[in-house]
């Protein structure tokens, strides 16, 4: 009915939960509606619901689908105030409590218990319901400091954070409970291997990742086909059955089940892998979050199942497939001119393509993406790539040449002057102003020479030449890491390598004509032209 002063009634709804112990004991779910409806009725609210869980239990995380539903109605503004009969029928953990009925207070929504006397409608209930909201954001952050603490602390200790991936268990074998441990694991229901607080190398899921990794790093496969190549892979066990390789699933959502590309991706970015646990930091909640950059890494207790190098190998081989597009049909491949190559007409990246008859092509993205109407061909990748290796061997061959190598001979005996001087005027055998006059020869003769520059670009040429005279040994990641040493952009014409822009360290060996098949002058700024 309308208030006194003719405004419209509070809207008022009640919630009721008793727990599935207090309904065996007799718990009446009718006494909590009859005084949530006797309040109401007290005063002149209008009651327009009473939520109810039933045998649900109030603690944090619980599912209670009426709690989810009034909240909802809550945040859509379709009541005024919530009832209760007590407390802990809305909530038995008190950050919980707290952060309802901050949110509650959002809402402009009011809250009542009618055993302990709380009315949150009156304005003593609305000032005391702003400093519970206070004390809950002050409840929560140190709460969320403390949570953030412990597992740091944990993870500090070397302890895994969060549910065991794929590829360990817990080593409790004559308890087991993992999803690959009946049927699957050659240790299910024999002595324990661990203490359960240490993760421990599954024996079946460990060789699985280590063949992951394997596969991967030829560069050859992507995520999609080595999940199709594991769903086709048998594990013989010990007594001589066979079964399919599996993924654990979800604990507690799914069960085992075959691999996709997704778990192989996950799979090939878990540092943990590597015998490191990660710090990702605490959420809001909480919780440990997932799929984020590590901020911290610690030296686990767990074995690991790969090694650092091969771990980063497979990091920089994702970080070259992502300049190569995937396909669904043929399997991803590592084109090691691709974000190097460009057409010299237009400027268009080159991408790697292949067809059905395995061939690999370089194809200009611009006239792919239908950017422009450029001249340029499509060009069989092996036969550009062994341009750019010819034409890397021969820069190799004559740049370092004798000039470069008597200007480092003649600096070492300047080197070595200048020290046999440094130690006369020491020992008090030449005046200071002669080992003056030394110093200002050696550091004009080193400016001059820019030595350590010299120094750098055939150290980088030492470290090219014998991989480019096994070139064909190489696989497709391995020649990409080697092309990017020396050459930061190529230019294409038709069907020959063109022009190129080399990289700082390899710039100083393209500087002269005769170090450059075809010889030609500059390509821009930095750019050697390779061909007329």
């Amino acid at each position: 009915m309308p208030k006194a002063d003719g405004s419209p009634p509070l809207r008022a709804v009640g919630y009721r939960r008793v727990s599935m112990r207090e309904q065996v004991d007799g718990f009446s779910l009718d006494a909590q509606e009859n005084n949530i409806a006797h309040y109401a009725e007290e005063h002149g609210w209008a009651l327009l619901e009473i939520y109810m869980d039933a045998g649900l239990s109030a603690k944090k995380g619980s599912r209670r689908p009426a709690f989810e539903r009034l909240l909802q109605d809550a945040q859509a503004r379709k009541f005024d105030v919530v009832i209760v009969d007590k407390v802990d029928r809305f909530y038995r953990h008190l950050s919980g409590l707290l952060s309802t009925l901050d949110l509650l207070n959002s809402y402009g929504i009011s809250f009542v218990s009618v055993q302990e006397h709380l009315d949150f409608t009156t304005p003593w209930g609305k000032l005391m319901l702003t400093v519970l909201g206070t004390l809950a954001e002050i409840y929560i952050d140190n709460l969320r400091q403390e949570v953030r603490k412990g597992k740091r602390q944990r993870a500090r200790q070397g302890l895994w954070l969060g549910a065991i991936p794929f590829g360990y268990c817990n080593g409790l074998c004559s308890k087991c409970t993992d999803p690959n441990g009946r049927g699957y694991c050659p240790n299910f229901g024999q002595a324990d291997r661990g203490d359960g607080k240490v993760m421990l190398p599954h024996p079946i899921e460990s060789g699985i990742v280590q063949q992951v990794f394997e596969w991967y790093l030829t560069g050859e496969m992507s995520d999609r086909t080595i999940a199709d190549r594991l769903n086709g892979m048998q594990i013989t066990l010990p007594d001589g059955s066979r079964v399919p390789a599996r993924q654990k699933g979800a604990p507690g959502r799914t069960g085992p089940r075959p691999f996709s590309r997704d778990v192989i991706r996950d799979m090939l970015n878990r540092v943990a892998y590597t015998g490191k646990v990660p710090y990702q930091g605490v959420a809001d909640d909480g919780r440990h979050r997932k799929r984020k950059a590590p901020l911290d890494l610690f030296p686990a207790n767990h074995a690991a199942l790969i090694d650092d190098a091969t771990f980063e190998r497979a990091r920089a081989i994702r970080e070259l497939k992502g300049l190569t597009p995937l396909s669904d049909v043929h399997p991803a491949r590592i084109y090691p001119l691709t974000g190097i190559l460009r057409c010299g007409f237009c400027g268009g990246k080159m991408r790697g393509v292949s067809k059905d008859h395995g061939y690999r092509y370089y194809k200009d993205s611009n006239q792919q993406d239908r950017v422009c109407k450029c001249q340029q061909n499509v060009v069989r990748a092996d036969w550009i790539e062994k341009q750019v290796v010819d034409w890397l061997k021969s820069v190799i061959e004559s740049g370092i040449n004798d000039v470069a190598r008597r200007a480092i001979e003649e600096f070492e005996q300047i080197e070595s002057r200048f020290e046999r001087a440094r130690k006369l005027y020491l020992a008090g055998e030449i005046s200071g102003q002669v080992f003056e006059a030394e110093r200002e020869r050696y550091d004009g003769l080193k400016n001059g020479l820019q030595i350590d520059g010299w120094r750098a670009t055939i150290a980088v040429a030492n470290a090219i030449a014998p991989q480019l005279a096994r070139w064909p040994e190489l696989s497709q990641y391995e020649r990409k890491s080697l092309l990017r040493l020396a050459i930061g952009t190529g230019y294409l014409r038709k069907n020959a390598f063109a022009a190129v822009e080399p990289t700082l360290a390899f710039l100083p060996l393209t500087r002269s004509d005769d170090t450059r098949p075809g010889k030609g002058g500059n390509c821009g700024e930095g750019g050697i032209r390779t061909r007329d």
